[in-house]
This record gives C-alpha cells, sequence and structure tokens, in this order.
C-alpha cells in the first residue's frame, strides 16, 4: 500500500464536498416543506386543515439535521489549515460560509492566480453587445452559462454578510462605492443598484485574493498573485491583512 502526503487533503476536500451537498440537498427539503407548512397557516394551501402534526414533525427533523451538518463542517474545518491560518479570523466569515467556499473553490494552483476563482464564480466582466461590460448571467437564447451557480450564490451570501458585519472588507466596500458614485454620477447607466452591486463584487475579488493567498502560504503552494496586477501596472495590489492570531479583521 502506497501513502500520499496530497492523500489526507483529498479526504478532506472529499468530506467537506459531501457534507456541502447534502446540506443544500436538506436545505431545499426544509425550505419546501416550510412553505406548506406556512402556507396551511395562512389558509391558502389545499392540503389538510387543521395541519397534520407530521409536517411540523418533519420540518424540526430537517432542522436538526441541518445543525447537525453545520457541526459536521465546523469539526472538519479544524483539518483545514487555510481556515486556521485566515478564514477564522475574517469579520463576517463563520464556518458555514467556510465550508461552503472551501467545498466549492478549486484549491489554488502554482500555474494559476485568484482570477481562476473570479471566471468560475462568473466575476469576470463580459462585453456585452451594446458596448458595456457586464458580468455574465443566464440570459434567454445565450445558451448554458458558464460560471458555478452556487459557487456566486455563496459568494453573494459573503458580501452580504461582509457588509452587514462591518470591519476590513466593509471598508474595501464603502471606499470602492464612493470611488464608482464618485465618477458615474449622473450616469444613466449605472443606477444606484449597479453601483452597490459593483461595489459589492469588487470587494469579493479583493477578498478572494487574500484568500488564494493565504490559501497558498498554508499549503506551500508559491503564489503567482492576481494576473491582472502583472498584466496593468496601473493595477495596485492590496496586501492581506495579517491577523493577531485572536482579533477579528
Amino acid at each position: 500500500m502506497t501513502t500520499s502526503v496530497e492523500a489526507p487533503i483529498e479526504r478532506h476536500e472529499t468530506a467537506l464536498k459531501f457534507l456541502h451537498n447534502t446540506q443544500v440537498s436538506i436545505e431545499k427539503a426544509r425550505i419546501a416543506v416550510g412553505n406548506r407548512v406556512k402556507a396551511i397557516e395562512r389558509g391558502v394551501d389545499g392540503g389538510q386543515v387543521p395541519m397534520p402534526e407530521t409536517y411540523t414533525s418533519i420540518l424540526g427533523a430537517l432542522e436538526a439535521v441541518e445543525a447537525e451538518i453545520d457541526a459536521a463542517i465546523k469539526d472538519e474545518l479544524t483539518r483545514w489549515p487555510v481556515w486556521d491560518l485566515w478564514l477564522r479570523h475574517v469579520r463576517g466569515i463563520g464556518p458555514s460560509l467556510a465550508g461552503q467556499m472551501l467545498a466549492l473553490l478549486l484549491p489554488p494552483r502554482a500555474d494559476k492566480g485568484p482570477s481562476s476563482w473570479f471566471k468560475a464564480a462568473g466575476l469576470a466582466p463580459e462585453l456585452r453587445p451594446d458596448g458595456m461590460m457586464r458580468l455574465p448571467r443566464a440570459r434567454a437564447g445565450e445558451g448554458k452559462i458558464t460560471y458555478h451557480p452556487w459557487l456566486r450564490r455563496c459568494l453573494h451570501n459573503v458580501a452580504h454578510s461582509f457588509v452587514l458585519m462591518g470591519g476590513y472588507y466593509r471598508q474595501v466596500y464603502e471606499q470602492k462605492k464612493a470611488a464608482l458614485v464618485a465618477k458615474h454620477t449622473g450616469d444613466a447607466d449605472w443606477p444606484p443598484h449597479r453601483l452597490d452591486s459593483v461595489a459589492r463584487w469588487s470587494m469579493l475579488k479583493v477578498f478572494l485574493g487574500h484568500t488564494w493567498e493565504a490559501w497558498c502560504e498554508a499549503d506551500g503552494i508559491p503564489n503567482r498573485g492576481p494576473y491582472i496586477v502583472a498584466l496593468h501596472p496601473e493595477h495596485h495590489y492590496i496586501p492581506r491583512p495579517l491577523p493577531d492570531g485572536k482579533a477579528k479583521i
């Protein structure tokens, strides 16, 4: 029997992906049952009234399974060096979000940079027929999407958590948004919701760049750095804020 230094990490990746996939399945079932229960309670469902006790029992069981999976993910994260080195120190990133990201992001490679994550998450703008640069999304008549929808959803939740919780990445968001507002005030192509959305995705790119760097450091992978910084000298790399091991950034 042969062994490999990569085998433990591969097993951890498999375990985390399994837990995440199971979590998604249970979440879908819990939402479906919860919606049915609420509809019956409001009297807008054709189901039996009064509501069978089984319905609420199933809902409670699904919620308990979700809690059990969350606990398993939290335990699994202790086997990931990047969690201990970096993610657990970032305000707004708890075990659930960290577990989702690590299950969905491909591990860094020495011949690639964080731009590969941007593309996988649909954060690489595309030139549209109208001449505007837009992030890819599902559009009628344009075929299948080329990004991972669950990863994009996960990162959307990460952005919401950063903006809600404050801290370092909230400051990045505010700076990005202020710069966009100053540049595009009065431009009909830049309504408030677009300014906010672009600022959030820009903030996430900074965070993903930092996470790529930390993951490379944690696993001893040579770090090539962001492609755009090497390609365009006018872009400056924002160094990763290093936590002191206790304080949240």
